[in-house]
């Protein structure tokens, strides 16, 4: 017979989405009376930055926001101006502590980022311009990069650079 003392449960590890949604946003349209406009093929510039917040009230429960800061000139002209955080909440449960890090700024940002580009897209849009389309971005891989650059001794959180991208 099995000693019952040896046999202990397999605990798994386990990801929760609570929810994902905007935190804020902000279009600026600017020059939108100008007629080369509507041909125009404007430079895109995409800043990204990405926080993991710990929230008080529960244990093991983050917040996780990705910051989008978007603008298109055409001829050194701003044209218009996107800012938005998309966020997420989640529960990780049995995660080592660098797994979850890999977790929270890998698999969750990976995750909100097609939302947050669609936002993008919405806000332009709707402020009389044509579609965006962000490049896609794998963040698992980004973190992992940045991860085997800190080192060992260091504590800071890294963030995403600035990334390129294109409108069509």
């Amino acid at each position: 017979m099995e000693n019952q003392a040896s046999a202990k449960p397999n605990l798994a590890a386990e990801l929760k989405v609570h929810r994902i949604y905007t935190k804020s946003s902000s279009f600026e349209a600017a020059n939108v009376t100008a007629p080369e406009i509507a041909v125009a093929q404007p430079v895109i510039d995409l800043q990204i930055h990405a926080n993991v917040y710990p929230q008080s009230l529960t244990e093991n429960t983050h917040e996780v926001v990705l910051t989008l800061q978007v603008t298109a000139k055409h001829n050194g002209a701003l044209l218009w101006q996107v800012q938005l955080q998309q966020a997420g909440r989640y529960a990780l449960v049995g995660f080592t502590p660098e797994t979850e890090k890999f977790v929270l700024n890998g698999f969750c940002m990976n995750q909100l980022y097609p939302y947050a580009c669609a936002e993008v897209s919405h806000l332009v849009n709707q402020g009389g311009f044509g579609m965006v389309h962000l490049q896609p971005i794998d963040f698992v891989q980004k973190y992992k990069e940045q991860q085997s650059m800190l080192s060992p001794t260091s504590t800071s959180t890294p963030s995403v650079e600035t990334m390129p991208t294109s409108v069509n």
